[in-house]
């Protein structure tokens, strides 16, 4: 099963998977069902979210993303596996998405996966200060904690992310909250 034709994904999800803005366009032009999801749940929104631009910054998932909110995606759309397209954002690190996804009004505080992992949680556990960062800037909750009890302090020391703990003890302390 390989990308981008496998597992009922369509046209406009496989162009949102590669990048191309002006192929997205075109087929929402067409009346390509912005909505429509494939066979893991997944949307064009959540692909794009999903998806991180290459270190040339050569792909737009940004511009397709914000193209697809504009065109009526649902922020807040969970695939198979509970994530939503912020939760997928925070975890590959896609600032350009999550703050995109934020200003659509995905909730910063709310969005929690089946695990109860926030924004934050998932960007600190892989590493994502410039995500932490932003998160923090839009009041996620410091102090909140998974099911399993870790917050994203605990996620970040346990996955050796130094800078991200420190950036997250330091927010913690200035706002009064611990983890």
């Amino acid at each position: 099963d390989q990308w981008p034709w496998g597992k009922g994904r369509t046209p406009l999800i496989a162009a949102a998977y590669m990048g191309h803005h002006e192929a997205v366009e075109i087929l929402l032009d067409h009346n390509a069902e912005v909505n429509l999801a494939d066979g893991d749940g997944r949307t064009a929104l959540s692909v794009a979210a999903l998806c991180v631009p290459t270190a040339a910054g050569v792909k737009g998932y940004g511009e397709v993303a914000s193209l697809l909110l504009e065109r009526g995606a649902d922020p807040g759309h969970r695939d198979h596996d509970g994530m939503t397209p912020l939760l997928l954002a925070a975890y590959e690190g896609h600032d350009d998405v999550v703050e995109l996804l934020l200003e659509a009004g995905a909730d910063v505080d709310e969005t929690m996966d089946i695990e109860g992992r926030i924004p934050l949680i998932l960007a600190a556990q892989e590493g994502h200060w410039s995500t932490v960062r932003l998160l923090l800037d839009r009041r996620s909750p410091i102090d909140h904690r998974a099911y399993d009890g870790h917050s994203a302090l605990s996620a970040a020391l346990l996955e050796g992310h130094a800078e991200v703990a420190e950036l997250l003890m330091r927010r913690g302390k200035t706002t009064g909250r611990t983890n």
